[in-house]
């Protein structure tokens, strides 16, 4: 009788090194995979090897990777139908998706699948026990991949709550530091197209324009630049086309508060190491960082932009800017908004305001006819007459950051917060010896809710106060600077001679227009003054303003 001829195999050599798996010793790595591939293959003709797959950097979480789909698609084409891997870890870490190509999916392609080391060939399954060894294997594979997943989440959060940075790519105008990619400094290239997209944003520019600007003076995007410092950037969003600024790019800037020196980190999660969709957390549950880093924008004019991004701040398309009190104007009667109204009357333009709710004949018996160019005067003149007060909130923040002892006021008020978060953790602990006693039958349920509940109640107490210490913190530490800068630089001035957009932002919160010629204002530092002299009023006699 013949010999029947050897079936020969059209085979795949497929390696896989995870980044987790990077620091792991040499007998892991790419090189060493395809050795000892090389070296099982030999004298063995019958099989053929037709490619050698290789996905570097690939987590074995899933099979969503390049050289792992191109070899799907040949193996449904009909030119591959072996596979061999070193070991089934490195095929991949997931008990269910690998058991379902290992023993559905291959099978029914006619595929032979071999993991070297794990003594494992789909030709010579003959029984169940060898079946339930290759599912435990896998079982094993999926444990170490949640196991990794936990640890390095930690790691993670650890990290984080130290102020490390631990983003795969930095925001537009910062850099990872050269001697630590922890900690970020500032991209001096950019440093001044941040400055102005925050500047022209409070003169009045739209987004859209903001972008339109950039491109027209040959400004990279935030991609381009990138590319441009020799960063290896990967985004969905990226084309093969050059990319260029748009409103969205704009805005990401515009409202991210990692410009003020403040890193905000852990925004979204995914639900565990399987699932890769993102989950965006509560704003709550973000780990944040003050005084992370150097900022390139202040408090002050990041928190102004972030009250003009909320009012209606649409611009006429033939316009650049907006109108110089687009967003502040509100009907002194009814509290609605206001619109801008040009007329021509015998050749020439007159530009009002109105109150819409009144126009619109909605219960509003406001009749006012603001002339554009008499509010401007108004409000001008109202500006010079509250100037000296200006002058005198600039008096105050000195005098307090004068005082010798606001150090040790401000070091005061943090043992007192530390003292709360400490009967905070106390009152905690509590709550857990208090369920434990619950599960013993050492109390009641009765009992244990009227308990619990008093601890719940300290606890809350504890967590205002911490707040209310937080905030007196932040009316006299040295962090105020940065509040208070447009009063310091308006000292250096001797009044206002003309209104500006920038100038409205700064200092003005509201505009309500009562009745002909009849206005009041609504000034930003009304409420910091209130809290300085409040402060100063709780100051020990000997150290009052002389």
């Amino acid at each position: 009788m013949k010999n029947e001829p050897i079936k020969t195999y059209n085979t795949d050599i497929y390696v896989r090194l995870s980044r987790e798996d990077g620091d792991k010793i040499e007998s892991d790595s790419i090189v060493n995979q395809k050795e000892l591939i090389k070296n099982f293959l030999k004298n063995k003709p019958e099989f053929k090897v037709h490619q050698i797959r290789v996905d570097d950097g690939f987590t074995g979480v899933n099979f969503q990777h390049p050289a792992f789909i191109e070899m799907l698609a040949d193996i449904k084409a009909g030119k591959v139908n072996c596979i061999i891997v070193k070991d089934l870890s490195r095929f991949g870490r997931n008990y269910i998706e690998a058991g379902k190509y290992i023993t559905n999916i291959f099978p029914f392609l006619d595929v032979r699948f071999i993991a070297i080391n794990d003594n494992f060939d789909t030709a010579d399954i003959n029984n169940s026990s060898e079946l339930i060894f290759f599912h435990f294997k896998n079982l094993i594979n999926d444990a170490y991949c949640a196991d990794i997943s936990v640890k390095t989440r930690s790691q993670l959060d650890v990290k984080r709550k130290n102020g490390d940075f631990t983003g795969a790519y930095t925001r537009y105008g910062y850099l990872k530091a050269p001697e630590n990619k922890n900690k970020l400094i500032v991209d001096e290239s950019v440093r001044n197209i941040v400055k102005d997209i925050f500047s022209w944003k409070i003169s009045g520019m739209s987004a859209l324009r903001i972008a339109e600007k950039l491109n027209s003076m040959g400004i990279l995007p935030p991609m381009e630049h990138k590319k441009e410092l020799g960063i290896n950037y990967h985004s969905p969003l990226r084309k093969k086309i050059k990319a260029k600024w748009n409103a969205n790019s704009v805005l990401r800037i515009l409202q991210n508060r990692i410009y003020t020196g403040t890193l905000e980190q852990s925004k979204t999660t995914t639900p565990n190491y399987k699932i890769k969709t993102r989950i965006y957390k509560n704003p709550d549950e973000w780990v944040v960082t003050k005084n992370n880093h150097e900022p390139i924008i202040d408090e002050k004019t990041f928190n102004d932009v972030q009250e003009l991004m909320c009012e209606d701040t649409r611009v006429a398309p033939q316009n650049e800017q907006l109108y110089l009190f687009s967003g502040f104007l509100k009907c002194g009667v009814c509290g609605g908004n206001v619109t801008r109204k040009t007329v021509p009357i015998k050749g020439r333009r007159y530009t009002y305001f109105i109150c819409l709710n009144h126009k619109n004949g909605c219960n509003c018996t406001n009749k006012m006819n603001f002339k554009e160019q008499s509010l401007e005067k108004t409000v001008l003149k109202i500006l010079n007459l509250r100037y000296k007060t200006f002058l005198d909130m600039q008096g105050m923040i000195d005098y307090v950051r004068s005082l010798p002892f606001h150090t040790v006021e401000v070091e005061k008020i943090e043992n007192q917060i530390e003292k709360y978060k400490n009967s905070i953790e106390d009152d905690n602990a509590m709550l857990v010896d208090l369920y434990e006693d619950l599960k013993k039958n050492i109390i009641d349920e009765k009992d244990y809710k009227a308990i619990k509940q008093m601890y719940a109640d300290r606890i809350e107490i504890s967590e205002k106060a911490v707040k209310n210490l937080k905030k007196e913190i932040d009316v006299i530490s040295s962090g105020n600077k940065n509040s208070f800068s447009i009063y310091e630089s308006i000292a250096n001035n001797d009044g206002f001679t003309e209104l500006s957009r920038k100038i409205i932002v700064s200092l003005i919160d509201k505009i309500y227009l009562n009745g002909k010629n009849d206005i009041s204002i609504v000034f930003k530092f009304d409420e910091d003054t209130r809290l300085m002299k409040n402060y100063i009023s709780k100051l020990p006699k000997k150290t009052g303003v002389c």
